[in-house]
């Protein structure tokens, strides 16, 4: 049987090392970790380590990482990643690269002893199949993704307008074509109207094309005799341009106009932090929900996710505010009374 101190040697490193690398992987560095795992790799390490009954046992909280040969250059962060989660969960992840010259019976030997398998990269044709077909829960990181899980345009806008709703605004205004879902988030935003018994106008609903039409929109927004005092945006970008605009005209946002965007930004990094109702995922990072997903299915408790439209929230990012003059009037009654 290999020991570690045989694999340390091998691979030129202390054995302390080549313990953090089985345990704690993500406290070293990629270039250590890879030539650890070539000595595992070489000297057949995980094979001839018959574990004991105790290690046996042990080996049913294992959750095994497999990286294939082709894997990205992200992969060894992802590890590290799912490696921090897994022991969020109870579980203990263990890496592998796979060179490629693998027999099925090696491939075997060394997902016997998990619990859960990840893949990352490609990996032998129908290996995912073979492995759920013998019970054990396997999830590839490139369909766990959340793109795969439709956005609920309609549901969003309800709960957009909604919630400046439950902020006292009562002239609540809809801006953007809502060209993204076919009129879905629109649908959302007067049901959300009708919900808190509040008109629809057809003068607060906007479809700016340009910067100009958004500057004219801003500048003709006092000339109501009841102003609009929120706006629910059917995308992050249209959110962005209203509120370039409204501050451009003197607006204050959100102390005298609230603004809230359907969402998220097509841009990772967007200039202007909007509140945004967005899926709950998105604060959510990626080895957080593979893991999740991957107890789920060790519990018995699979969730086609795909088919299932995101759960929502709202990302508060200081652009929405309760409308306070309504609040003023009704602690005058309130006096009064």
């Amino acid at each position: 049987m290999v020991s570690t101190t045989q694999v340390a040697k091998h691979a030129g490193v202390s054995q302390t090392t080549v313990s953090r690398v089985l345990n704690r992987p993500e406290q070293v560095r990629k270039e250590t970790y890879d030539k650890v795992m070539q000595a595992l790799a070489e000297l057949d390490y995980s094979n001839n380590a018959q574990p004991a009954k105790e290690q046996q046992v042990a080996s049913s909280r294992e959750v095994l990482v497999l990286l294939s040969q082709n894997s990205p250059a992200e992969a060894f962060a992802v590890f590290q990643d799912l490696t921090a989660q897994a022991r969020a969960f109870g579980y203990h992840a263990v890496g592998r690269y796979l060179t490629g010259e693998e027999t099925d019976e090696d491939i075997q030997a060394f997902v016997n002893q998990a619990a859960g398998i990840i893949g990352i990269g490609e990996l032998p044709d129908g290996l995912g199949d073979r492995l759920k077909a013998q019970g054990k829960a396997f999830f590839q990181v490139e369909q766990t993704t959340p793109s795969a899980q439709p956005f609920d345009g309609r549901k969003a806008a309800f709960l957009a307008t909604s919630h400046l709703a439950s902020k006292n605004h009562q002239q609540i205004g809809w801006v953007g074509a809502d060209n993204e879902d076919s009129g879905e988030r629109m649908q959302g935003y007067y049901e959300a109207l009708a919900q808190h018994q509040l008109k629809l106008r057809k003068k607060r609903i906007h479809t700016p094309n340009s910067q100009e039409d958004f500057e004219a929109l801003a500048a003709g927004l006092r000339t109501f005799q009841k102003p609009t005092t929120a706006f629910v945006a059917a995308n992050h970008e249209d959110a962005v341009q209203l509120i370039d605009a409204l501050k451009s005209a003197g607006h204050k946002v959100p102390k005298e106009v609230s603004v809230i965007a359907i969402g998220e930004p097509k841009e990772s990094t967007a200039s202007v932090k909007v509140t945004t109702v967005k899926p709950v995922h998105a604060q959510q990072p990626a080895a957080a929900q593979i893991m999740e997903q991957l107890a789920q299915q060790l519990a018995g408790q699979v969730v086609e996710k795909e088919d299932a439209a995101q759960e929502l929230q709202i990302d508060n990012q200081k652009t929405v505010k309760a409308f306070k003059s309504n609040l003023n009037e009704k602690n005058k009654v309130k006096r009064k009374s």
